[in-house]
């Protein structure tokens, strides 16, 4: 086999693993998400774990970093869900400030964190720089802001 046809189906294999990657989505999350927003607002799925912030629930709950996109804008949002008797169910949603990046470790006493890019005075509007951690626990239905690094 000649390097540039070994090359060629290395290029183009690997462009039919990423679409298949990009296409891998959880459906149901995804569905459940789309009932938050209105008809002319689509939802991007950020990043979700798994995390264990209530006792009272049974079973593991799952963090999720969302975007709600509109026509012109976009929002972040941060919810918490639980699957209960076989079905995903939404516990709780908070706005997130600025861009969400991620999240970061949760604390033992159930705090999450999250890390966000706020604007710094001299970034122009498309593109934050500072990154800003932000805390939140979950407890009996209510999502909170916790003010600063709880430790």
């Amino acid at each position: 086999m000649s390097i540039k046809l070994a090359f060629s189906l290395s290029v183009i294999l690997s462009v039919k693993l990423s679409m298949v990657r990009a296409e891998v989505v959880d459906r149901e999350l995804e569905a459940l998400l789309k009932q938050q927003v209105a008809i002319n607002e689509g939802v991007q799925i950020r990043q979700f774990m798994p995390v264990e912030l209530d006792d009272s629930i049974s079973g593991v709950e799952k963090a999720v970093l969302w975007t709600i996109l509109g026509p012109t804008y976009w929002r972040n949002q941060l919810s918490i869900l639980a699957n209960q008797s076989g079905q995903l169910r939404l516990l709780a949603t908070i706005p997130l400030m600025g861009m969400a990046i991620g999240f970061g470790p949760v604390k033992p006493d159930g705090t999450l964190q999250v890390a966000t890019k706020i604007s710094d005075p001299n970034d122009p509007l498309c593109c934050p720089t500072q990154v800003k951690r932000l805390y939140f626990r979950y407890r009996a239905g209510r999502l909170l802001a916790v003010e600063s690094d709880p430790e």
